[in-house]
């Protein structure tokens, strides 16, 4: 894919656009107008944005991608092969999509049809699966239901999260992107429908730790979870909980008392007890569960609680 358009708008996108730069780079990018963000309230420019300026780079920025003007101006740019889209935001119709002389590409973080939807990565590791992927597909006006193009599977870790498993999907969309013949006659292959499973965004409620369900589903959840940080209390002090691991231990206590292991934190749940491995105070960085042991003075008998929070 030597004449393409890259379009994204966060750090996901700019961590992929930065593996394959050096060898493929994009005639231009497509990004989302600057916000105002911060304490300061200041307009800042997305990631991409900035790689593009840093970059030498022509960008456009829209927050509505589909509007005749938007349309018009891409148009005057000069028709390029694909765009390549990973991570945008932004629902595109047949206008949109049009534009490339070949087709628009999207990158997705599951083994399609498993996971359409917004937070495909997410909602594989808080099942349970043992696997997902990344694929790139034809986009059409369905969501994430065009034709297939070519995909990678990639094995979960015991302990996968959310933030680790990210990584993987960059390294191995950017091996795929950059080993791929995009200038042949690739064949496409269709999705069936009737294996199609939904991804549906993040909940803000299921951002509350919930200790009445049984281990594994609790680990799951904390680590699918990851990037955003699972809240509760312990001892009354708002945390995070960032990644959690199964203990083997059980133990005739109610669900949400802490035992202390050495220098490793358990938590019983409704059944079976899990490891807190990472844990981030109210304000504070990211810390080790030996860590906030010794910071918080965290002891056996106390308590992970999540009744105050809204």
């Amino acid at each position: 894919m030597h004449d393409y358009a890259f379009v994204g708008n966060d750090e996901t996108s700019l961590l992929f656009l930065e593996r394959v730069f050096e060898k493929k780079p994009p005639r231009f990018i497509i990004t989302g107008e600057d916000r105002i963000e911060g304490r300061g309230r200041k307009m800042t420019s997305s990631l991409p944005a900035l790689f593009a300026e840093k970059n030498s780079l022509k960008c456009f920025k829209t927050n509505d991608p589909n509007s005749v003007e938007f349309l018009q101006k891409i148009h005057s740019e000069g028709s390029v092969d694909f765009f390549l889209v990973f991570s945008f935001g932004y629902y595109l119709k047949k206008t949109f999509l049009s534009l490339p002389k070949r087709m628009c590409v999207n990158i997705h973080p599951s083994l399609l049809p498993l996971y359409r939807g917004a937070a495909p990565l997410n909602r594989a590791i808080m099942n349970n699966d043992r696997k997902s992927g990344v694929t790139f597909f034809r986009m059409t006006s369905k969501m994430d239901a065009g034709p297939v193009i070519a995909s990678r599977e990639i094995a979960f870790d015991e302990c996968e999260t959310s933030v680790t498993f990210r990584n993987k999907v960059l390294a191995e969309a950017a091996r795929l992107f950059l080993s791929f013949d995009w200038e042949s006659d690739f064949a496409l292959f269709e999705q069936d429908d009737s294996k199609a499973t939904p991804a549906n965004k993040i909940d803000k409620k299921e951002l509350i730790l919930n200790l009445n369900e049984d281990s594994c589903s609790v680990k799951s959840k904390i680590n699918g979870l990851s990037e955003y940080g699972v809240k509760c209390l312990i001892n009354e002090k708002p945390v995070k909980i960032r990644s959690a691991s199964l203990s083997d231990s059980d133990y005739d206590k109610e669900p949400g008392s802490i035992i202390i292991e050495g220098k490793r934190i358990i938590v019983k749940c409704l059944k079976g007890s899990v490891f807190l491995n990472e844990i981030q105070p109210e304000g504070k960085k990211t810390m080790s569960a030996e860590s906030f042991i010794n910071g918080y003075k965290i002891k056996t008998g106390d308590k992970v609680c999540v009744e105050f929070l809204a």
